[in-house]
């Protein structure tokens, strides 16, 4: 049985415990600063990597390089849903191109 607020955070990232959801049905854990691997976003048509640092989430990339540090978790999963993300992948490498 379809429930509706099932219906209703359809295709919007979701975060439960340290795995975010993505809107595609993608699953995937946020890798903190120091690990090799970055989670990749696009946001209109600029590229974002996230990671966590220090208990915050933090974004960076886009068109001039800009550093973006978003609170807690319901600030991320606000910050990713009104922008309209796109989840491209994880980028295991240390050079990424924009």
């Amino acid at each position: 049985m379809i429930k509706l607020k099932d219906l209703l955070s359809e295709g919007k990232f979701q975060m439960k415990g340290k795995y975010l959801y993505m809107p595609g049905g993608a699953v995937t854990s946020i890798p903190k600063r120091n690990e090799r691997e970055k989670l990749i976003l696009q946001i209109k048509n600029h590229k974002y990597q996230l990671h966590t640092d220090g208990g915050q989430y933090m974004m960076w990339g886009g068109r001039y390089g800009a550093r973006e540090f978003i609170g807690k978790e319901k600030d991320l999963i606000k910050f990713l849903n009104k922008n309209k993300a796109k989840y491209i992948g994880v980028d295991r490498w240390l050079i990424w191109k924009i």
